[in-house]
């Protein structure tokens, strides 16, 4: 997740599943052309849908647009099949926590921005992503917006967290 903008009136991020739905759509295209135009056998035309779908089933796209002068958070989320769109006022989120994947055997520690609300919590992406101290820096973003004129929550310690999450040598490697 990335800061798009960050105004006056609004703090926007944006994710999305990056150049491998792209990469393959083209592939898919690149490969109808050649077989249509060098005709070939109609058959082959399977493996250039095949590369279609699993275009469309990468495809991830997340949009948060925190308003200033709303207090409004949208969560607007884009997965495979199906869109979803939340707005939640700013009173009713009490955080916004760094959710560490688990298990996780990578030597990258992969997480994602979490919204911590009254009716429980609400995950900003659907996937995560690596770069631990990115998503720190884009909760402290959001927290300054989000928490203007009420009590912060507490900062974050990387280290406590991901002893918590059950990486102490991750841990012990920051420390």
């Amino acid at each position: 997740m990335r800061i798009v903008e960050n105004s006056s009136s609004c703090l926007r991020l944006r994710e999305s599943s990056g150049y491998l739905p792209a990469f393959l759509a083209s592939a898919a295209v690149l490969l109808a052309v050649v077989i249509i135009v060098r005709h070939l056998d109609p058959k082959q035309l399977i493996n250039a849908f095949l590369f279609a779908v699993a275009s469309v089933f990468f495809r991830r796209e997340s949009r948060v647009t925190l308003d200033k002068a709303a207090r409004r958070c949208r969560v607007w989320r884009r997965d495979m099949w199906r869109r979803s769109y939340r707005a939640i006022p700013f009173d009713d989120i009490k955080d916004v926590e760094v959710e560490i994947q688990r298990p996780d055997t990578s030597v990258q520690t992969h997480c994602r921005l979490v919204l911590s609300t009254s009716s429980g919590t609400i995950p900003l992406t659907a996937g995560f992503r690596a770069g631990l101290d990115a998503q720190i820096a884009l909760r402290n973003a959001m927290v300054d917006v989000i928490f203007l004129g009420r009590p912060r929550p507490a900062q974050l310690d990387p280290v406590q967290m991901l002893v918590d999450a059950g990486r102490p040598f991750a841990a012990e490697r920051r420390a």
